[in-house]
């Protein structure tokens, strides 16, 4: 039999009825101040939360100032980090425009033309915001004393250590709904296509997510998991720091210290995710001929976006130097999603790559729905 390996998305929770959407956790931080959920804050008081130094985050902060002018890309959290810190870095390199003309002072009396004169550009609305609290800041912390890309960098810190404290109130989130789902409410797993793949908890899973779901739902060991952006853990059983890599797109050839920090390479190598999800591609089982295992690859709530580039051409490039039969089978919910998925395999792989793969077959597509046409495709 085939062994199998999940690769799987935030999508894979959703499908599993589960309230992970990066709008649930925003509107659970819109009403966390204060706590008036008995069960959360039950749930509070037994992990030792003080759930005060979260408030006012300026990335939620943003989002509730400017949702009505954002567009579709509101609720997009990693969007709005990386137009927040592009915005910084923009301004860092043309800081004169928060002084007064051959002056040191800021333009402290003149938000409104400072409003004026950025409506027209790219990025606005970010910039704008940065700008506020860069005049919020500025005398509080005496960066009036400051060399004005100096007093930039400063402020570049606060958003870094915000983006810190975003994390860290999205694990407690993303622990609550553990603790909800499994814990209190006993959820079970609802029928998806991967019904289709018998002993399921024999698996190997490569997890974009932060949450226990597989385990929960499929008794897939933990050790056989690779969260490669980091998993859920308020104890800190594993590791003395948060591990969830929450950030923007690598920049490539981009050696901007400002930026780095934003980004999720930079966050895989401190919080050291590692490369273990590599291993799941070795065959370490032969067949009754003696050939080498035949691989499932199955990508499941995953949008491939190509935030997530490096991670998957190395899968496809691990699984053909290995010369084992493999298939990818990228699940999609609708028509709409599995056009957006080809269109990212193109950016990843390249066009005439991507037709040879589908034109081979190591490369189909399933609806995520479909129980039968999983089966189908299913290598054996």
């Amino acid at each position: 039999m085939a062994d199998t390996i999940l690769i799987l998305g935030n999508g894979f929770d959703v499908a599993m009825k589960r309230a992970t959407k990066y709008t649930d956790f925003i509107e659970f931080a819109n009403n966390l101040f204060p706590v008036t959920d008995n069960q959360l804050e039950k749930f509070l008081v037994e992990n030792n939360i003080n759930i005060e130094e979260y408030k006012d985050n300026y990335y939620l902060r943003f989002i509730n100032e400017n949702r009505y002018t954002l567009g579709e890309n509101w609720c997009n959290l990693e969007i709005m980090i990386s137009q927040l810190a592009e915005a910084i870095d923009d301004l860092k390199l043309n800081a004169d425009i928060l002084y007064r003309e051959d002056k040191n002072f800021l333009r402290v009396n003149h938000v409104d033309l400072l409003q004026g004169s950025m409506v027209s550009q790219e990025n606005f609305a970010s910039k704008f915001f940065v700008a506020k609290i860069f005049y919020e800041l500025f005398n509080i912390l005496e960066w009036n004393k400051l060399e004005r890309r100096v007093a930039i960098s400063e402020l570049n810190e606060k958003f870094i250590y915000h983006l810190e404290l975003l994390t860290g109130l999205l694990e407690i989130y993303l622990s609550y709904r553990d603790y909800v789902d499994f814990e209190v409410n006993k959820i079970a797993p609802v029928e998806t296509a991967l019904n289709a793949i018998d002993e399921i908890s024999e698996s190997s899973v490569i997890s974009f997510n932060y949450t226990h779901t597989p385990y929960e739902f499929f008794k897939i060991p933990i050790e056989n998991t690779h969260y490669i952006h980091g998993e859920i853990d308020l104890n800190r059983s594993k590791s003395a720091v948060n591990t969830m890599v929450f950030g923007i797109e690598d920049k490539e050839n981009n050696v901007n210290s400002d930026l780095i920090p934003y980004q999720k390479y930079y966050q895989r190598v401190v919080k050291e995710t590692g490369n273990l999800y590599e291993k799941f591609f070795i065959s370490t089982k032969l067949s009754e001929w003696g050939a080498a295992v035949s691989k499932n690859i199955i990508v499941f709530g995953h949008s491939v976006d190509p935030l997530d580039k490096e991670i998957f051409e190395k899968c496809f490039e691990i699984a053909y130097e290995k010369r084992y039969n493999y298939r990818f089978i990228f699940t999609y919910h609708t028509e709409s999603a599995k056009r957006s998925i080809i269109k990212n395999l193109a950016i990843i792989l390249g066009k005439d790559k991507l037709v040879e793969l589908t034109g081979n077959k190591n490369v189909v597509f399933v609806k995520s729905d479909d129980v039968d046409g999983m089966r189908e495709v299913l290598l054996d």
